[in-house]
């Protein structure tokens, strides 16, 4: 995984679009295939456009946006291999973007949003601290809609909320308090996090660059390397930037031994 400041977009466009037109001893069939593995995960995994606006931008500022992607090589002979099968390894790239996106959104939010108020014990957790937390925005008129939570305490959390929770229809769970709905989004190994944040999802917005090929808002290259012989290059990547527009709707209650 990569995750920078890009460079010059135009050398960047130029180099996909090659990479692109390099398929002449691929097959074309496990091509377009690989390529929607990958777009298919990305879209059941990205939290983005359930947290915040998304915002397209088609002329992107190169100081501005984060390059979230990955790139790799894999022979030649295998990928046209009959008796191998791409679509697991490839729905791995798709869920990994997603992965950065969620790493990027918690350090942008950390921050912006600091700490506030007493710390919830991760060895016996007082989940009163959080609904007290959610009431005072409540009472702000800050309409609070999402918790971002710790995967680590899901177990206690789930005990302590039981009969405050319903289930979505996707399958996710959400969180009653008083008038309040609040959807729950879990941490996981790829994307730690170290506190509860609770925020009303309006209050940021998730800018984005299509691909101007495509219109997705993911890039996704595949084809021969022109660097490495008997090597078959993919660049996936997506040029992002998340931006608070209403710091006070937020508020991240920290963890404590």
């Amino acid at each position: 995984m990569y995750y920078k400041n890009i460079g010059q977009v135009g050398d960047r466009l130029n180099y996909i679009r090659a990479l692109n037109d390099r398929v002449g001893n691929l097959d074309l069939n496990r091509v377009n295939e690989c390529k929607e593995a990958i777009w298919e995960s990305y879209q059941a995994s990205t939290l983005c456009p359930k947290i915040a606006i998304i915002c397209r931008e088609p002329n992107p500022e190169s100081n501005r946006f984060k390059s979230i992607g990955l790139r790799s090589t894999i022979k030649l002979i295998e990928f046209n291999a009959p008796d191998y099968y791409w679509k697991p390894y490839f729905s791995d790239v798709g869920r990994a973007i997603a992965n950065g996106e969620r790493k990027y959104l918690h350090q942008k939010i950390g921050r912006q949003v600091k700490g506030e108020g007493e710390a919830i014990s991760r060895s016996t957790p007082d989940f009163r601290i959080l609904s007290d937390r959610i009431e005072y925005l409540l009472r702000s008129n800050l309409d609070p809609d999402t918790l971002l939570a710790p995967v680590e305490l899901m177990v206690d959390f789930v005990k302590f909320y039981s009969q405050q929770m319903d289930w979505l229809h996707e399958g996710r769970k959400e969180l009653r308090i008083g008038d309040c709905r609040l959807r729950i989004f879990w941490s996981h190994k790829y994307a730690r996090l170290r506190s509860f944040i609770i925020f009303n999802s309006k209050a940021g917005a998730w800018h984005v660059v299509p691909d101007p090929d495509t219109g997705r808002t993911v890039t996704i290259a595949l084809g021969e390397s022109n660097q490495r012989i008997g090597r078959v290059e993919y660049w996936v990547e997506t040029l992002a930037r998340y931006q608070i527009s209403r710091t006070c709707a937020f508020s991240r209650v920290n963890l404590k031994r």
